[in-house]
């Protein structure tokens, strides 16, 4: 499993000739940097004296943080292993449609969890820009840029898949949840950018 593993491993077999990882894995692993940020932001608001009157709230969206960043982090493995399963199905010949598409549908869902999770993420990350430590504004700036680009790099994998499956209930539900949060994900991001701008021109 690669979360246990090094960062240089990783990026070698990443850059390696090889199925996995890939894309979808390395985008679980950006938002997973990502909630990481955030942690370390809320670390150092709580048990601050001047944010003592947003401290509970700041507790609550830690928690929420530290579930979603388990999750992302857990999903750098899936989204290994469901292509590895899909790659050695269509190695399999007489190739069996119905069993594809499921491999397909396999392949999609890690990708297409990190598109959920980070549009999550992004509007915590807009919550604790209003009250984290402002110290540390270009953290949870940068937390805000890397949730946008995980979603978006996630996307491609989830539509790439997509074009395989025939399922039309399956592809309209998953276009409707995208195209949703294609169009909310860099307002919001471009919201956190505006209000971490403003503490830097204090």
């Amino acid at each position: 499993m690669y979360i246990d593993k090094t960062l240089k491993e990783y990026f070698d077999d990443l850059a390696a000739k090889k199925a996995a990882p890939g894309g979808g894995s390395a985008s679980a692993a950006v938002a997973a940097t990502g909630t990481s940020l955030m942690s370390m932001v809320a670390n150092f608001t709580i048990g601050k004296p001047e944010y003592k009157d947003v401290e509970t709230k700041v507790i609550g969206l830690l928690s929420e943080i530290r579930k979603l960043d388990s999750r992302l982090r857990s999903l750098i493995d899936e989204d290994v292993s469901a292509y590895e399963k899909l790659a050695e199905a269509l190695k399999g010949a007489p190739k069996d449609e119905a069993a594809l598409e499921a491999f397909y549908k396999g392949a999609l869902k890690p990708p297409f969890a990190v598109c959920e999770i980070t549009g999550i993420c992004m509007k915590l990350c807009r919550a604790l820009a209003e009250c984290g430590n402002r110290n540390l504004v270009t953290d949870t700036a940068i937390a805000a840029i890397l949730f946008e680009a995980a979603f978006f790099s996630a996307k491609f994998n989830v539509y790439i898949n997509l074009k395989y499956i025939r399922d039309t209930d399956y592809i309209a539900g998953i276009h409707r949840d995208v195209t949703a949060l294609e169009e909310s994900m860099p307002k919001l991001k471009e919201e956190i950018l505006d209000m971490c701008e403003d503490v830097l021109s204090l």
